[in-house]
């Protein structure tokens, strides 16, 4: 009896873990609403653009966005739970969600993902310890240096030229706060990093306001790229392609992602590391 009884309690244990999983896959895929279509937009936390951090909804400027366009496509816009962007890949490519957004073009993604662009990328920017007394104009200057690369960030197509070519001097890390403290640290001379996310986290991290500063090394030559909204190329209502393009556009023309992208975050945010720290 007692091995029996063993054998029930483990059986229950593996249906409840079954569930769960059941549940998870459920959570991406939420029932439709017959009079509106719904599209699950897969997303992290990426501060300033969708706050996801302690809260039960995402918030921010690229919620607004996707929001608006919702609103003007007609269709119902439903939020993954936090997602890691690989993961969110994954699922783009399965079809089982529909939208991301913030992305950078590559012809991998562009297999598995409609890219519909809605703004200019803001080039990557060199980043030195404010104490660093080197001007540094040219990437000529880097190959003396070593340097920090965002393993997770997909750079510039000249830009990540550079750094394949060099890689002897270039140290991957996961995240930008990693990159930061090696810097801070004195492990590095420099970070190659995507400006507006790294002066975020520069102005929001305790201690870390006034210690570095932005190069004058200018990385937008041949940066000509876009920022885009992907929908899934199996996507169950990847039918909508031509609708949303024409809705994004129009948003474009009449000023609104201007209002909401450059005008609140991406200007005062590149005025602020313009001028050296006292």
């Amino acid at each position: 009896m007692p091995l029996l009884k063993q054998f029930f309690i483990s059986l229950l244990l593996l249906t409840s873990l079954l569930t769960g999983a059941s549940a998870w896959a459920e959570e991406l895929l939420p029932r439709e609403d017959t009079a509106q279509p719904q599209l699950i937009w897969c997303l992290d936390h990426f501060s300033r653009f969708h706050n996801y951090e302690d809260t039960a909804e995402p918030y921010g400027l690229s919620v607004d966005l996707m929001r608006e366009l919702a609103s003007r496509a007609g269709f119902k816009l439903t939020f993954t739970p936090r997602t890691a962007s690989a993961r969110c890949l994954r699922l783009m490519a399965e079809g089982k969600v529909d939208l991301m957004s913030n992305l950078r073009y590559s012809p991998e993604r562009n297999r598995i993902i409609h890219m519909l662009p809605y703004r200019q990328t803001v080039p990557e920017s060199l980043f030195l310890r404010h104490d660093d007394k080197r001007i540094i104009e040219s990437t000529e200057q880097l190959r003396h240096m070593s340097l920090v690369r965002i393993r997770s960030y997909l750079y510039s197509p000249d830009t990540m030229a550079y750094l394949q070519q060099h890689p002897r001097h270039v140290t991957d890390v996961d995240s930008i706060e990693a990159a930061l403290e090696l810097l801070l640290r004195g492990r590095v001379d420099a970070i190659i990093s995507p400006t507006i996310s790294t002066t975020d986290a520069i102005n929001n991290i305790s201690g870390y306001t006034y210690r570095f500063q932005k190069a004058p090394l200018d990385f937008s030559r041949g940066n000509s790229g876009y920022i885009h909204i992907g929908l899934s190329r199996n996507s169950q209502h990847v039918a909508m392609l031509d609708e949303l393009r024409q809705h994004l556009n129009a948003m474009i023309k009449d000023g609104t992602v201007t209002r909401l992208y450059d005008t609140k975050l991406i200007q005062p945010l590149l005025t602020s590391t313009e001028s050296p720290a006292p």
